[in-house]
Formats: structure tokens, sequence, C-alpha cells
């Protein structure tokens, strides 16, 4: 087996009496897709900034490629690989869609010159919003937002994608969009590990699922087994809208693996 490309080996982190991770450790492989579930507070978001640099665990390292990163900051991280999007877009309102994926490829995917327009225009063209480049960020809407946070992730050339929640808030066909370019992401080469609550998002794309809770693991392994584990459901089928969303993918609680 290839060597891991992200290691987390006891990783802990809290704030205050708040635990976001709890001695936690995880392995994702070249080419991995993997999923992250779980409810509100579970530590999922805390991981994803251990992950890319926003956050500092307490204890425990993060290795990309067999190499130490754990002290490393987010530019750092981005320049070794590490794309990362957000649940609330971040883009610079006052700049264009086009220099918005610019600078990402510049600073991110250490590109210049010709090499950083090249790139910026084709990352906008895979996430379907080449059309908006000359207009100012600030004025896109909810769908168009999320493409330019995943196009600004892609452009800087990650080889480790994180997708935070990309699909909230979107319709059916917008999500379906949506998993058509995470889809094309994942066969450029990128490992995956993807936040979402729109499940029928996540298993159309990802083959492995990791349930968090309480800062732990509960569940790793193949979606339709993860989902049918009792302790999941426990803790992640509280909601109509869950429900809703598992039955939608077709994995129905009470349903055998």
């Amino acid at each position: 087996m290839a060597a891991p490309l992200l290691e987390l080996h006891g990783i802990s982190k809290r704030f205050g009496q708040v635990v976001v991770a709890d001695d936690l450790s995880l392995d994702v492989q070249p080419g991995d897709a993997l999923g992250i579930v779980g409810p509100n507070g579970a530590g999922k978001t805390s991981l994803f900034g251990i992950v890319s640099g926003d956050l500092t665990p307490d204890t425990g390292q993060v290795r990309l490629g067999g190499n130490p990163i754990t002290h490393l900051d987010a530019a750092a991280r981005s320049r070794l690989g590490i794309g990362r999007t957000y649940q609330v877009p971040r883009p610079f309102e006052g700049m264009t869609v086009f220099e918005n994926a610019l600078i990402a490829a510049q600073q991110g995917g250490a590109t210049r010159g010709r090499a950083s327009h090249q790139l910026a225009a084709d990352v906008l063209a895979d996430t379907g919003i080449l059309a908006e480049a000359n207009r100012p960020a600030g004025q896109l809407g909810l769908l168009q937002r999320k493409r330019l946070e995943l196009a600004r992730a892609l452009a800087t050339r990650p080889r480790l994608l994180l997708l935070d929640e990309v699909a909230g808030g979107l319709t059916d066909p917008e999500v379906a969009q949506l998993v058509a370019i995470v889809q094309r992401a994942r066969a450029s080469g990128a490992a995956i590990i993807w936040i979402e609550h729109v499940v029928r998002a996540l298993v159309a794309v990802v083959d492995r699922l990791v349930c968090l809770a309480g800062g732990r693991i509960i569940g790793d392994g193949v979606p339709s087994v993860v989902l049918a584990n009792p302790a999941v459901r426990e803790v992640f089928l509280g909601t109509e809208a869950t429900a809703e969303s598992f039955a939608a993918a077709g994995l129905v609680a009470g349903a055998g693996s």
C-alpha cells in the first residue's frame, strides 16, 4: 500500500471545556474520497482547521506526504498542496471573479504570468462560472459563490482538497451540478475530504465515510455500513431533514448494511 498522503496522529484540541478533537488519528491515501458526517459541534470544521493550518492542535501530529506540518501556517500548507473551502464562502467581494481565482493560482498554486491566468480561466470554466469572470464577486448569488469558493480552492492545485458543506443551501439540481464538479476534481487525482450534511451528495462521490461525535471517530468505513451503524444513527439521524437526506440516498435508518 502507498504511504498515506495525510496522517493525523493523537490529535487533541479543546476550547475551554469544549473538546473538538479527542486523541483522534486518521490516515488518507492519495486519491481517496473521504466523507465526514456528524452532529453540530462534533468537531468536523475544527478538524479541517487543524489539517489546513487555521488551528494548532494541543497535542498530536499532522503529516503530509510523510513530512511533519503540524506547526506550519495555512499559507505554507496551501503551497504544499492543501486546498480548502469554507462553509460560508469568503471571496474578495470588491474584486472580480477572475481576480479571485487569479490570486489563488498565484499564491496557492505558485504560478506566474500566463500560466496563472490560464489556470484561473481553467478552474472558472470547470466550475461553470467563466461567464462571470468580469463580475464583482460581491454580486454573486449563493450557488455562484459556492462555485467560486471551489474554483479558488482548485486554483491552488491541491493534492488534498477539503470541502466544508459546499452543498448546503442549494436546490437538488444545484447539488447535482456541484457533485459533478467534485467528481471531476477527484478524477484529476486530488484526494478529497468532504464534510457534508447533504448525504446524497456525499455518497455520490466518496467511497469511505467517517462519523465524528464529541471529537472522536465513532464510525469509519464503507458509507452504507457506517450509516447503518446504530451508534451513528443515534447521533446523526436526529433531524427530519437529515432523515429525509438519508432516505433520498437510499440509506434509511433501520436498513441493514
